[in-house]
């Protein structure tokens, strides 16, 4: 009966608990990913280097740009509950070759993301525990950063409510950290009558580039759709958290930057480590400040790995129940984790980072080219989740003029970008990310050709999302209570 009514007798994601989730644990999951308390501290100072003053205006284009796309995507979120996120929103409105794209394109942002982090969080700790006298170097971050990936994986196979528990601490706990050493090292610099304004290099690429680094700031806010079958009341929920997280971050960003300008124009904006050196400068208790920023950087990092590879064995777990990566669609019996997905993937995410930082023997090379690489993979998906939202309003009959122009010129601002960026900085070391992240994409490529252009089954069931039962219309508990 339920199949000849169009009702399905088991939801294609069945394996994931629904309804676990609260609000403030959705909300967790987007701005983890974010892991705005390590952008804060070191995003600004870059954007900086490019712009100098200009960093104000960078961001707040930055946070509107990014905003829109959340409007795009919130079209989606409030409509179906896909555990792949834009994977499945792109696939309803562009169709499954691009919608696939859409979604091996954030494969790449998820897991290059959630390798930087892995190296950013070694780094941190490594920094950390130096001031205990434990040798510093290249061995130190591999072994840390090794480490924070298994503690990691463990987490997430015991069950997203408590990575997204542990997340949230410790966002607030780094946030905490980083503002109050920011506010320290601004009141003891003097203030905003303490410098002037810091140079910047002149030329048309560099506003470009400014505001293309600035909108890395913000990728992964969007992750929270990748927990819309796990959420309690995913319409609100979800989309609350994408509303909401790019406003929030860039309060802190631009908060972030108001602080830096000062100490950027006495020292310069040639350093990563502006801000955490500050406390080390500032004389009396710094030493304390100095622990606790990098405390709270490393706690950040840790907590964007937990973000990033939730969102990214999600999206593989779809493509599992997909027919994709079929052996990656199983879940846990006891917890309701994408275990298959989760223990796949978790060796690679580790052992990437690692043989990077034993071949270039620098973890800020190493962290600064797995970002360039994730950069691409989010920003290529939002282009196009932004063409497939009018096109998907349109095909359901609910097209407004709002969506239309915001899709459009959302879309057409980000190639735009791109473009401006590619041709200015042609020729330059960023264009080793590219050419990394397109022989990525040459494989996802290689995938659809051999596995699902064949099989048209297969393309027919890509974009599966968290659809309704029969026992979600004829059973005692309502459709968010949570089953396998």
């Amino acid at each position: 009966m339920a199949e000849s009514s169009g009702i399905r007798a088991r939801s294609p994601v069945v394996g994931l608990p629904r309804g676990r989730l609260t609000q403030v644990q959705v909300l967790a999951q987007s701005v983890s990913a974010v892991a705005p308390s390590a952008v804060m501290v070191t995003l600004p100072v870059l954007v900086m280097a490019q712009v100098g003053r200009g960093v104000i205006a960078v961001f707040v284009v930055a946070t509107l740009l990014v905003a829109a796309v959340g409007y795009c995507i919130r079209e989606f979120a409030t409509r179906m509950a896909a555990v792949s996120g834009l994977y499945s929103y792109t696939v309803k409105g562009l169709g499954p070759t691009t919608g696939f794209a859409a979604g091996w394109s954030l494969l790449v942002g998820y897991g290059a993301a959630a390798m930087a982090s892995l190296v950013g969080a070694g780094s941190y700790l490594a920094a950390l525990l130096g001031r205990t006298g434990v040798p510093q170097g290249t061995p130190t971050v591999v072994a840390l950063s090794a480490a924070a990936g298994v503690v990691a994986l463990l987490l997430m196979l015991r069950g997203v409510q408590l990575s997204a528990r542990i997340m949230l601490a410790i966002e607030v706990f780094a946030i905490l950290a980083a503002s109050a050493v920011l506010v320290v090292a601004f009141a003891a610099g003097g203030g905003a009558a303490g410098g002037g304004a810091p140079s910047a290099p002149s030329g048309p690429g560099a506003a470009g580039f400014a505001v293309l680094l600035a909108i890395t700031a913000f990728v992964g806010f969007e992750s929270a759709g990748t927990v819309a079958r796990e959420a309690r009341h995913p319409f609100v929920t979800v989309t609350r958290a994408i509303r909401w997280t790019p406003v929030v971050v860039g309060v802190l960003y631009l908060f972030a930057a108001v602080l830096q300008l000062p100490e950027s124009a006495r020292l310069g904006t040639d350093s990563l480590r502006i801000v955490l050196t500050l406390p080390d400068r500032l004389g009396g208790g710094s030493s304390v400040l100095a622990a606790l920023m990098e405390a709270g950087i490393a706690a950040s990092w840790f907590a964007c790995v937990l973000g990033s590879v939730t969102a990214l064995s999600r999206t593989l777990f779809a493509m599992g129940r997909e027919g994709v990566f079929p052996g990656l669609g199983r879940t846990h019996r006891r917890f309701g984790t994408p275990a298959a997905a989760l223990l796949t993937t978790m060796p690679l995410i580790v052992a990437v980072p690692v043989l990077c930082l034993l071949v270039s023997g620098s973890s800020r090379a190493t962290l600064v080219g797995l970002l360039a690489v994730s950069a691409h993979g989010y920003i290529v998906a939002y282009v196009l989740v932004c063409v497939a939202t009018p096109v998907f309003l349109r095909r359901i009959g609910e097209s407004t003029r709002g969506a239309t122009v915001v899709g459009t010129v959302t879309a057409a601002c980000l190639v735009g970008l791109i473009v401006w960026v590619a041709v200015t900085s042609w020729g330059r070391a960023e264009g080793t990310s590219t050419a990394v992240y397109l022989a990525i994409m040459a494989a996802g490529a290689l995938v659809h050709l051999v596995r699902i252009r064949p099989r048209p089954a297969i393309a027919q069931r890509i974009g599966v999302y968290d659809e309704t039962t029969e026992a979600d219309l004829l059973g005692p508990s309502p459709p968010w209570a949570v089953r396998r």
